[in-house]
């Protein structure tokens, strides 16, 4: 039975190790995990199907096209002849006809138009970049609470730990009658509250586990371990995706700039009408006949008001407008990033005190111990010198999570 037992153990040992877990990859997966990157795919299909819109310009355009009209007068000829009557026209007249038009040449325009449509389509993909950029910060922000409760959480389990010890001497003391039950109760109160503690901080673990599980599409449990991040590098230059998104909305801006300038070229094509009609093309004949004309026809903008000096004035001042956007948006980068940075230098100096302060007070602790084993001092001033012990640890493993989160800070900032 033991034999099975073990081999039961050894099977499920990994299983029930406790899941590791590390901020790039709760980055990745709430990223692969976003409603929005469905987008991607949706955006590529708008645009192939506006550019094949635009394409489809360079096909024939047919119209059909019906009338019946009743005019007041009609053409006649103010001659007399004998020798031959003619009719007059009749008032009520009736045309159906095709009327085939085929670009030849456009100065451009459609090429124009299609790299709009390119900038528009990568606009709008960069857009999806940066709003997926930003559940970065969600990210970072759950995964360094649960790191930090995870850290008070291993330091009163080993509050408790020696709580237990204690209670376990002081309790033997008090059979004994060297120590009075009331030292013996204060380190039962003490282990009492420490189990709220604890209470607390799972209750927190579940939280930001419950909350990670939605953002990143995986089962994240509350046993999970949190590993802390390796930060490597200073690099300070700026990358994040809104400095890319300015750079295409400017490229847009010169593309419809283009567009405009071509829109002045000269624009060539053919036409061709079929119809059937009274009259026909011929104006003498008052019945019912079929026709067709086929002809080659150029149309020139020369001159259309000012309204392309206008145009280009607005293009100008909205490359202005991105340009301020653009430094704004740097200004504010760089604010954040030096705050961020000043507070990691803030927490490197924190540390190096705090290790000399636990140092210390956990030899105070060490010494009200072994007094308080030996009846020379009471549970309360061990219990205040035990606490004040584990709250320098706890006070140096933050600074060491938030010196850790403050460059993740700065990275996620920059965009590197």
């Amino acid at each position: 039975m033991k034999r099975l037992i073990f081999i039961l153990l050894t099977a499920l040992g990994p299983a029930l190790q406790a899941q590791e877990l590390s901020l790039d990859s709760c980055k990745d997966w709430a990223k692969q995990n976003h409603p929005i990157l469905k987008q991607s795919g949706v955006i590529e299909e708008i645009s192939a199907l506006k550019q094949k819109s635009i394409e489809s310009t360079n096909l024939p355009q047919i119209d059909l096209t019906g009338r019946a009209t009743y005019q007041s007068d009609v053409t006649k000829l103010l001659i007399s002849n004998p020798n031959f009557n003619l009719r007059d026209l009749s008032k009520d007249q009736y045309k159906l006809y095709i009327d085939i038009k085929q670009k030849l040449y456009d100065g451009g325009i459609s090429k124009s138009r299609k790299a709009v449509e390119e900038a528009d389509r990568k606009i709008s993909q960069q857009q999806k970049e940066t709003d997926l950029y930003k559940i970065r910060e969600t990210v970072d922000l759950l995964y360094f609470q649960s790191l930090t409760l995870q850290e008070n959480k291993h330091i009163l389990e080993l509050k408790k730990q020696m709580l237990d010890e204690r209670i376990a001497v002081v309790a033997s003391a008090v059979k004994n009658g060297m120590v009075l039950p009331n030292d013996l109760d204060n380190l039962r109160s003490e282990q009492l509250l420490t189990d709220q503690q604890l209470t607390e901080v799972v209750a927190g673990q579940q939280t930001t586990a419950d909350l990670l599980t939605i953002i990143t599409g995986r089962k994240i449990s509350i046993t999970s371990k949190y590993i802390m991040p390796v930060i490597t590098g200073n690099n300070t230059n700026i990358s994040r995706p809104e400095l890319k998104l300015f750079t295409l909305q400017a490229d847009k801006l010169e593309s419809n700039k283009k567009l405009l300038d071509v829109s002045h070229k000269p624009y060539a094509f053919a036409f061709g009408q079929v119809g059937y009609g009274r009259p026909g093309l011929n104006m003498l004949n008052d019945g019912f006949d079929d026709w067709y004309m086929v002809g080659l026809g150029v149309s020139w903008n020369i001159w259309d008001g000012r309204k392309s000096k206008y145009d280009r004035a607005a293009i100008q001042k909205q490359k202005g407008l991105i340009d301020i956007q653009r430094e704004n948006f740097e200004r504010g980068i760089n604010l954040s990033a030096t705050q961020e940075r000043n507070n990691a230098d803030k927490m490197a100096r924190l540390i190096e005190s705090d290790q000399q302060i636990v140092a210390l007070k956990e030899q105070i602790a060490k010494r009200s111990a072994s007094a308080l084993d030996n009846g020379t001092l009471t549970s309360a001033d061990y219990i205040r010198d035990l606490n004040a012990s584990l709250q320098s640890k706890i006070t140096l493993e933050i600074h060491k999570i938030q010196k850790i989160q403050a460059l993740v800070n700065l990275n996620t900032i920059l965009g590197n």
